[in-house]
This record gives C-alpha cells, structure tokens and sequence, in this order.
C-alpha cells in the first residue's frame, strides 16, 4: 500500500514541521526536512498517475516505496519517542528533532559526494537497518528510477491535480436494494409468508454468494404488506463465526429489549428471554448468512409455535443446512439470464437514462460476462460508472470480465479483483481497512470515518475538514457498488455500512498481499513486522495480557471480542510504542491504563469501563496524549466521569464522547496557562453536565460542531443561543430547563 504510506509519511514530517509546535526549527536546517517533503510529494505523483504507466513497467516498485515509506516513518516516530521518554518538557522535543535534523543533513552531504547506482534492489531492502541515512538513500534512488521510467514511457510533467472524491467522480446511480428480475420471487416468498397456515413454518432461501439471497430477504422484510402482517419483526445475523450469545443478544437487541443489564446473563437465560419476547405474538424472524445445522439446532427451541402464522426466513448458501432447517420446500435462486442482467446492468449505470446506442453490443458483452450474478453485475457497473463512457473503455473491460465467467467463487473473485485494481489510489487504504471488522459487521460510519484520520493515510486538500474528506471517500466506495448500505440517519448520511461477504473476502486478500492488515482470531503474536492488526475472536470470558515487547512497528489494534479483560503492562506497552489506533471497544477494563500515557503518537482511544462501584479516573497525564484525536470510553458505571482541567491542554483532540455522563472543568486560562481556543479542534463533546458556557469557554472551543450537554442537581436557565460556540450543527438537550419565553 504504498501510496497510504508515502501520505502518512509526509502528514508525520508535516506535523515536524508544523510552525505552532513547541519546538523551534532553524531556517537553515528546515530546508532538510523541506527537501525530503518534496521527493514525497513526487512519489504521489507518481502514485496517483500509476494508471497511465501500467502495473508491468513499474514492476516492484511500488512494494518497495511502501517498505521505505514505513521504514522512514519507523526511524523518525521512534526517535522522537526516544527523547519524550527521557524528558517530558519541551527541550527534550527540540534536542531531539536537532539530532534528527543533523542525520538528514549528514544523510544529504554523503549523498552528494558519491556516485549513485540506479539499480534498485528493492526485495534486499534490509528492515533491521535502523541508520536514518540508509533510508534518505533508498528514497533518492527510487525517485531516479520513477524518473527514469517517466522517461521511457513519455509521462512527462506530470503536475499534482488531487481532487475530492466527489469532485472526481462521475455520480453512478444507486438504487440500494432494489431487485431487477426477480418480481416472481418477492411475489411467491410474500405469499408464502402471508398465507392461511398458523403453523410456524420455516422458509429457506438457497444459492451461492451474491445471487441475491440477502438482497431478496430485505426487500421482502421491508415490505409495507409484510410489516402490517407481522406483530414482530427481527433480523439477525448467523455468520461463518458463528457464536450463540452474540446472535441472542442481536436478536433482543433488535427486540428492543435492553441488553445492558443482560450481557453478562448466561446463554440458556438469554434464550428464555427469546423465547418470552416472541410467545404469544405473530412475529418473523429472519436468519441471514446461516452457514451450519449447529447454528439452527441452537436457536429453533428458542422460537415458540403457538399456531398464529408465524414464520422463521432463513439464507444459507448450503442445501444441507437449508434442508435441515425447513418445515416446507426450499427457495432456491436462480441466476438472472442475459435480458435481466442487461437491464441490472444499465440500470446500476444509467439509472433512468438511456445507454448510449454506440455502447450496448458492448454493454451486453459485459452483462453476459458476469454471468447472470447480481453482485458481479453490480461490481461491474461499479467499475463502467467512473470510466470514460466511450467504446474503448468498456472493450478493455469487457475483455477482463470474459476471463472469469462465473460458475463459482473462486472464479467469481476475478471479477471482483477487476473493482479493486480499478480504484483510485486514495480509495484502495479506505476499502482494504474495511476488512478489519468481523464478518456481516454493521460498521458505524462516524467511527469508520475517525479511524480512517486517525490511521493517517487520507491526503487533506483544500477547505474540507478531515471527517468531510472521509465521509466523501465512503460515499465514492458506495457509488462503486463495494460497500453497502445497512442504515441511513435522518439528514440522509450513511449510518452503518457494510460489506458482502465476497468483497470481505477480497478485502482480506489483498490486504495480506499488501501487507496492510493483518487478522487474528486469537490473540497479538508473531505481528513483530505487522502494520495494523484486527483481533476478530478467541475464547469468551479469558483474559490476555499484551506482551510483544519487540513490536515496534504496529500502529493499530482492533479489537472486536466480547467478553475480554486486557491487561496493558508497562514493557507491553514500551513494545508497542508507535500505536496510533487502539480500538477495544468491546474488550473491559477495570480502570484507566495508565501506561497508555506513554503512548505519544497515539490519535484514537476507545474502551469499555467495567466497573460498576467505583467512578472512572481519568489521569492528567492523559494531557501527555498530545496527538490524540478521538477519546471513546463506554461505560456500565452510573457514576460521572470527572475529566482533569489538563484536558484543555490538547489541542488536536477532535471528539470526545462518554456514553454516561461527563464532567469537563470550567476552563480558566490563568490556570491552564493557555491562550484562547486551547481546545480549537475539538468537534464532538457528549454527555456533558452542567457545563457553562462562558465566554471564555466558547472561545476556548470555536470549532464545536456537535454537542449534547444535559443539566443534573440543578435546574439553571437554558443558555440563549448566542451563549453556543458559532460553528455549533446539531444540539442534543437532556433534562434542560428552559425559561417561560423561550418559546
């Protein structure tokens, strides 16, 4: 993933080189750090334009940027956690970017004064080679070789031209779920739903991966006819990991029974809290992605037959799961023929245009080629919707998608490679990292988008703030049929996301091949040269202590496993010194981990707080964190969280957000020895009580965009709205007192 890498590499340098820092930068030694920023700005280039040259006459090449990229970054983090270690003030900063100044410049006279050799040996590129000046090397003789194959393929001149997604977008229309060609199918499925037997029956709908199994099912749960009929209505998810509690608790969940109290209830009582949800009423309950006799075996005594039509919808690729579920004869899926995939196909294109005579022999070529699959035919359309809409263009593509017709999976994963190679480089990071969340995930977009910041590969341009640019770069994946839809908010923004389990798939390949991401289902080992890890599952209820002191270059942890308590040892977390993410959510822990203090470039926290006696201490050392964006924390505890007055002393922080309620100090200036707008970025802050809004308050959060502040003990006036900061969006009020006339 070299271009992710090149644009984190330079966002590092720019934070160096960032004028409001505390550390001071002669003129003369800037200029170093300015030259090394210039060869990266010709690498993006170089990057964006990969298209033109054509993936066989840069061969390797980009494997190696990528190595040299991380290995820079590596170099440099790692030095300045060298020296914040040893002082905490703003000397050790400085002594500590003159030394590293005093390599690049030495790095820079030993370059001068020798002959260069353009052969790259880029797969000999020694990792341990810790000598900042071996790295400006490599990087020089890359930049010769870029040239050199400019050269030799007349791309000339090129010029940095980076656009937002939108704006280089052709807008492809999106029609979400809706079906083409099968009307037969939703009409049999409804009535068969609807139909005069009280008996429970279970209705199985059968076929391979991404034929519409899923897509057919919401169509027919979201219908009006079908909503009326049914008293209650759930759907849940059975994927290939499959695991008891998680389905029974998304199933009480979508029952609207409050799980909060039930988490640590045991299985066998969760199931009978199913089971006297659903007694007694007319419900339909629907099973996606089923993939063993075992998940079924599990849940059907926990569905009550109390003969008044209730129904159990179930989709599995397997028959023998199906046959073994089904009280009644399966619904197997059939593929589209020619007609309807080409009508699927211009559809997904054109929308309620006309494809454009010259194009649909072509056309029809490219909807045969995906053999009657509505999800290749999806992707497919993806690809034509950003391309010119000119004969050339769709031939070539017509020419790839002919090579992998698709009678299985294996072959179908062509078609879906074909999607991923034709994505712009500032995509490619965003949809590989989607691959980190466990299977028929509904991802939530607001924290998607922090992580994508956070992780550091989104190239900022112009006016847009980093969560804008992200939320751009998701609509772009959507529009490209890559990343489906689960739920829009009110405002029509994406709410939850998603991916099918094929594109998961793929995302996961290509990862590993990039050496991008790396999954575990167990626990943190062997990751010494990982970049960024996703832990997806292990047993329930264990506890693990991190403990790989020789990771030094992992920047991410992803943590998605109920149930877990982590223990973070200080040499544990020494080891893991460079971490930017760390995301353990649904891990709990039992107080403040002081030692993620010492974790200087870290930009996104999220944890669970399980302790239900005694109040969470937020430390002030935690003001240590000075590039932390995202500050998450879930707790079960009733009590407020009392934050440090240190707080005010980060000025990076970007959102705050407690699920309980908060405490944050009245900030004084005199007393935090700050000037105005201390917290100047911050974007989010929930569940705030009692705060003030002074002036100097408001003028200490300009940029505040979302705010949900709530009164407690005391009933003071509801401020006038001058009193909020000016750049306020959305205002959540909870137990507000408000005066006579403010109506």
């Amino acid at each position: 993933m070299a271009y992710a890498a090149v644009v984190s590499l330079a966002q590092t340098l720019d934070q160096i080189m960032n004028p409001h820092q505390c550390c001071y930068i002669p003129v003369s030694e800037e200029s170093q750090l300015e030259s090394l920023q210039e060869k990266l700005s010709f690498l993006q280039v170089f990057l964006e334009d990969y298209a033109q040259i054509g993936e066989e006459a840069v061969g390797g090449l980009e494997g190696g940027i990528r190595d040299v990229a991380y290995r820079a970054e590596d170099i440099i983090e790692s030095h300045f956690s060298d020296q914040i270690s040893l002082e905490d003030d703003c000397c050790g900063v400085k002594k500590g970017l003159k030394q590293l100044i005093s390599a690049i410049q030495k790095a820079t006279s030993s370059l001068k004064s020798r002959e260069r050799n353009t052969e790259l040996e880029l797969q000999n590129f020694e990792k341990e080679d810790s000598d900042l000046h071996k790295v400006m090397e490599r990087i020089d003789l890359i930049v010769e070789q870029v040239m050199s194959i400019q050269q030799s393929h007349k791309v000339e001149d090129l010029q940095y031209s980076y656009t937002s997604p939108a704006a280089s977008s052709r807008q492809a229309p999106n029609d979400g779920n809706k079906m083409v060609g099968f009307d037969e199918d939703l009409l049999e499925l409804k009535a068969r739903l609807c139909g005069e037997s009280s008996k429970l029956q279970i209705i199985s709908i059968v076929g391979m991966g991404g034929i519409g199994k899923t897509t057919l099912a919401r169509n027919i749960y979201n219908d009006s006819l079908v909503a009326y009929h049914f008293h209650t209505r759930a759907w849940i998810v059975a994927s290939q990991d499959y695991r008891l509690r998680e389905v029974l608790l998304a199933l009480l969940h979508t029952l609207t029974v409050e799980t909060e109290d039930l988490s640590k209830k045991m299985d066998e009582e969760l199931g009978e809290y199913v089971y006297k949800s659903l007694k007694g009423r007319t419900y339909l309950i629907v099973i996606d992605d089923m993939w063993s006799t075992k998940a079924w075996h599990d849940l059907k005594r926990f569905f009550p037959d109390d003969y008044n039509g209730s129904r159990v919808m179930i989709t599995t690729r397997l028959s023998d799961v199906a046959v073994n579920a089904s009280s009644c004869p399966l619904h197997q899926m059939r593929f589209l023929n020619e007609e309807w995939s080409w009508n699927l196909l211009q559809e997904k294109v054109f929308g309620q245009q006309s494809c454009p005579p010259e194009l649909k022999r072509i056309g029809r070529l490219i909807a045969k080629g995906c053999g009657g699959l509505p999800l290749a035919i999806s992707v497919a359309a993806g690809i034509l919707a950003k391309v010119d809409r000119t004969r050339y263009q769709w031939e070539k593509i017509a020419t790839n998608i002919s090579l992998a017709v698709t009678t299985n999976d294996k072959q179908f994963s062509k078609i879906l490679s074909l999607s991923y190679d034709h994505l712009p480089c500032h995509l490619k990071a965003c949809f590989l990292y989607m691959g980190g969340f466990p299977e028929d995930y509904d991802i939530p977009v607001s924290k998607l988008t922090k992580l994508w910041v956070a992780e550091g590969f989104l190239k900022l341009n112009g006016p847009k703030s980093s969560e804008e640019l992200a939320e751009e770069c998701l609509e772009d994946l959507v529009k490209r049929n890559l990343v489906l839809i689960i739920k829009r908010r009110s405002n029509g923004k994406i709410r939850f996301c998603g991916l099918h389990d094929l594109l998961r798939d793929l995302c996961i390949q290509k990862a590993r091949e990039e050496e991008f991401l790396h999954l575990s289902k167990t626990h943190l080992c062997a990751i010494e040269k990982r970049r960024r890890v996703s832990i997806l599952s292990g047993d329930p209820f264990c506890s693990y202590v991190v403990k790989d002191a020789s990771a030094s270059t992992i920047r991410s942890i992803l943590h998605f496993c109920r149930g877990y308590t982590i223990s973070l040892s200080l040499s544990s977390i020494r080891g893991y010194r460079l971490l930017r993410v760390v995301d353990v959510l649904k891990a709990e822990l039992d107080s403040f981990p002081l030692e993620i203090t010492l974790l200087f470039h870290l930009r996104f926290l999220a944890f669970t707080y399980w302790n239900f006696y005694e109040k969470l201490k937020v430390p002030p050392s935690i003001s240590k964190l000075q590039n932390l964006q995202t500050l998450i924390i879930r707790s079960v505890s009733s009590k407020a969280l009392v934050l440090p007055f240190q707080m005010w002393k980060m000025p990076r922080l970007r959102h705050l957000i407690f699920s309980g309620d908060i405490i944050l100090p009245i900030p004084f200036a005199a007393r935090i020895g700050l000037q105005v707008a201390a917290l100047q970025n911050l974007q989010t802050l929930s569940n705030v009580i009692n705060f003030r809004f002074t002036s100097t308050a408001i003028e200490m959060i300009p940029n505040l965009k979302k705010l949900k502040p709530t009164s407690k003990w005391r009933r003071d006036p509801f401020p006038v709205i001058s009193a909020f900061p000016p750049n306020l969006k959305k205002l959540t009020l909870r137990d507000a007192a408000f005066p006579g006339d403010i109506w």
